[in-house]
């Protein structure tokens, strides 16, 4: 059950950076935009740890409890998931999720700054200006 919210939260985290990396100025149209540029780097790890996790339970219960007891754990888990995903998604992405982004690539940027790598830095630093642009900006005031 929490590796099926734990997937929902990621889930809608993928899908507010799409929404978002879609709608800032200067994505191209029919592309997924900015969204690989502007989604937080430790989501893509969570995500992945989800589903071999996921993997790793269902081969067990696999293993030890047969057929029928790992297509329960597949279908609770996908109820899981459903449930707390479809309450999390939403246009324009909720607020938590606009904070969580907009910090991101502020705290990427401050990165860069830092190992001198000016070029991303520069590219950071204008995504984020035009996220403050953009109409997701509205979800940054509290």
């Amino acid at each position: 059950m929490i590796l099926g919210i734990h997937g929902a939260y990621y889930g809608a985290l993928g899908d507010a950076c799409l929404k978002i990396g879609t709608g800032l100025e200067g994505a191209s149209e029919g592309t997924t935009g900015f969204q690989d540029a502007i989604t937080p780097p430790a989501s893509t790890t969570a995500r992945l740890i989800n589903w071999l996790a996921t993997l790793l339970i269902a081969g067990g219960t696999w293993y030890y409890l047969g057929i029928t007891s790992v297509s329960v754990f597949l279908v609770i888990r996908f109820i899981a998931s459903l449930v707390p995903g479809a309450l999390l998604k939403a246009d324009p992405p909720k607020r938590h999720f606009c904070r969580k982004v907009y910090r991101s690539m502020a705290n990427r940027e401050a990165d860069y700054v830092k190992k001198g790598d000016t070029m991303r830095a520069e590219a950071m630093k204008d995504l984020r200006n035009s996220f403050e642009r953009s109409r997701f900006a509205s979800q940054l005031i509290a």
